[in-house]
């Protein structure tokens, strides 16, 4: 199957590795550099050297004295340039982060941001970028 481009993912879940190859089947990730995710990021790296297999995992690394919402302003640049529509047709419409609640901060980061009013679901929230 291939992947969702217009959905990009934000894993902020610092114990989220078991379930990180079901996510990067379906959509660009990224994910922050931790312990509990370090083996499944270098699981999806090899799959995706030795199989060929579709995988667009990028890893950042949590800045201490950064909040969550900072941490998603200082991604969505990064995300902006590689999936946005100077980078790719159709270019990425909807967010989705993992490990975080749309709090007041991330909520008005992300509508500095140009995105539509967050939906929080079991894991965190998606939110729509309005284009």
């Amino acid at each position: 199957m291939p992947l969702d481009q217009t959905t990009v993912a934000i894993v902020l879940d610092a114990e989220f590795g078991a379930q990180l190859s079901e996510l990067a089947a379906r959509m660009p990730v990224w994910v922050v550099d931790t312990p509990g995710n370090r083996a499944a990021i270098e699981s999806e790296w090899t799959r995706r050297r030795r199989d060929g297999a579709e995988r667009e995992l990028s890893v950042f690394r949590a800045i201490d004295g950064l909040t969550p919402a900072e941490h998603v302003t200082a991604l969505l640049r990064t995300i902006e340039a590689n999936h946005g529509p100077s980078a790719r047709q159709p270019p990425f419409t909807a967010l989705l982060v993992i490990g975080e609640a749309a709090d007041g901060a991330m909520t008005s980061a992300l509508r500095n941001a140009g995105f539509d009013e967050p939906v929080a679901n079991g894991e965190g929230f998606r939110a729509t970028l309005k284009r």
